[in-house]
């Protein structure tokens, strides 16, 4: 009832459920729509019912402007479940001891975003899969999910959007989380980067493990369903990929530089409805978007496991900085542009604690590998 009766403020009344390939349906039948459904948008606005209302109808609206996506170019690409397991970023891994589908996102040491794929690329890619895997499984079990995220740092704008994207449009799906294989030294500093912009009870659903044995045990899986590649042990794993320590330290920083924004993520998806015509029975996609506007911060949690969570909300200041008034931000009425010394300075620490962090985590890594080389001629 709560739903009718925001929706019913809108123009044309409650918008239809877009399923990923450009079909849509009437909500109450939709994929979201079941008491299931509902109940998990209750459970994400802590039981508040118009809350979650609100954001079940702004979940109706954000699938009209990112939908249809479908398995093609790039999307196809990356989602070519013809190609070896270690060379894909997103796949099945198998059913955990308790029932629930356990995906992997691979990063790739910091090769996941690359020339010929965009971070973009990896985000669409990514929620079609979710789409496919998750929203559209058949049973209950299935439509939850828990993640291995393996490789390494992610890029730090990719796990912004897609961490927000998650949060608001995916809301309790994800059951738990392991980030591996981190080296015992860093577990620390990772969990460090997720106290400090995750939620404590998202905290809750997150390990970090160095050994194949406990991470096992926080996905559910056993040892002869984890692939050749991931098998033998951080050490293994360390000699057989040889992880470029200087790439994901550049990686790091860049993220902290650019606090986790590029251009195409933040303008995707765009503020007008994808409209979809129909030519002689199929749908023909008719892209008449215009460029949204956002903003947000970095949340480091989500640099090393996209799905983990994003930044809590925040009230700004009513002040608008030289740089956005140089690029045409209009002011409202009664606020003139001003520095805001606040934001600056903030900004100014945030790059010096990630430049600080990065270069602290890429010694350590150093250390540990120089130390694993050593243990191992020892032996031999």
């Amino acid at each position: 009832e709560e739903i009718f009766r925001q929706a019913s403020a809108l123009p044309g009344g409650a918008p239809p459920f877009r399923l990923h390939d450009g079909r849509e349906v009437p909500w109450p039948e939709s994929p979201n729509g079941s008491d299931e459904g509902l109940l998990r948008f209750l459970q994400a606005c802590s039981g508040a019912v118009k809350a979650a209302a609100a954001m079940f109808v702004k979940n109706l609206e954000w699938r009209r402007r990112a939908f249809p996506l479908r398995r093609e170019g790039r999307i196809a690409e990356l989602l070519d479940e013809s190609l070896p397991h270690k060379e894909r970023r997103f796949a099945r891994m198998g059913t955990s001891l308790d029932g629930l589908s356990v995906i992997k996102q691979d990063m790739m040491w910091a090769r996941f975003v690359t020339e010929r794929y965009s971070a973009l690329d990896c985000v669409k890619a990514y929620i079609l899969f979710l789409e496919e895997n998750v929203v559209m499984a058949p049973t209950f079990l299935e439509r939850q999910v828990v993640v291995l995220s393996y490789g390494g740092f992610c890029p730090a704008d990719w796990g912004r959007a897609f961490a927000a994207l998650l949060q608001d449009n995916y809301p309790e799906r994800l059951v738990r989380a392991v980030i591996w294989p981190v080296p015992g030294i860093l577990c620390k500093t990772v969990r460090t980067f997720c106290f400090m912009f995750a939620s404590k009870e998202l905290n809750t659903k997150i390990k970090i493990e160095a050994e194949e044995s406990e991470m096992l045990k926080g996905i559910g899986l056993t040892s002869s369903q984890l692939p050749e590649y991931m098998q033998g042990g951080l050490w293994a794993i360390v000699d057989r990929d040889k992880p470029d320590v200087e790439l994901l330290r550049r990686m790091v920083i860049d993220g902290f530089r650019s606090r986790g924004h590029s251009r195409d993520l933040d303008d995707w998806p765009p503020a007008a409805p994808v409209l979809l015509e129909a030519v002689d029975g199929p749908h023909v996609i008719v892209q008449r978007g215009q460029k949204s506007e956002k903003s947000g911060r970095l949340g480091m949690g989500s640099c090393w496991c996209g799905c983990l969570g994003r930044d809590p909300p925040r009230v700004l200041p009513q002040v608008v900085s030289p740089r956005l008034a140089d690029k045409g931000t209009r002011c409202p009425a009664g606020v003139t542009a001003q520095p805001n010394h606040r934001q600056t300075r903030c900004a100014i620490w945030q790059l010096a604690l990630g430049a600080l962090l990065a270069f602290l985590a890429a010694f350590l890594f150093a250390r540990w590998r120089l130390k694993a080389s050593t243990v191992s001629h020892g032996k031999k």
